[in-house]
């Protein structure tokens, strides 16, 4: 499934790419992975309320299924963004650009 899960985001992100301006595929794509990651983060929180000691139950299988979705739209849409923003991120970590800065 998270195969078939990167194909597809891949597959929009190449779309939007060429079809949308640059700063709105920026925007888009980070509104994605804030949105799946609020997800996840409502998930764990409703999992951690409802905890229990004893082996999961039918009735609560459907969020331990939201969570996993949702976790691995997280790291697709992280992968994505960390190649948007890969110049900035080589720039933040670079050590030229550490010593500028005094």
């Amino acid at each position: 499934m998270e195969v078939f899960l990167f194909i597809a985001l891949v597959f929009v992100y190449i779309l939007t790419a060429f079809a949308v301006p640059e700063l709105i595929v920026k925007r888009v794509w980070l509104l994605g992975f804030v949105a799946a990651f609020l997800l996840t983060a409502l998930s764990v929180l409703f999992i951690h309320t409802g905890r229990q000691t004893v082996l999961m139950q039918e009735n609560e299988m459907n969020w331990y299924y939201f969570l996993y979705l949702f976790g691995s739209i997280s790291v697709i849409l992280g992968a994505i963004n960390l190649w948007i923003y890969r110049k900035f991120v080589f720039r933040l970590f670079s050590a030229s650009d550490l010593d500028d800065e005094g």
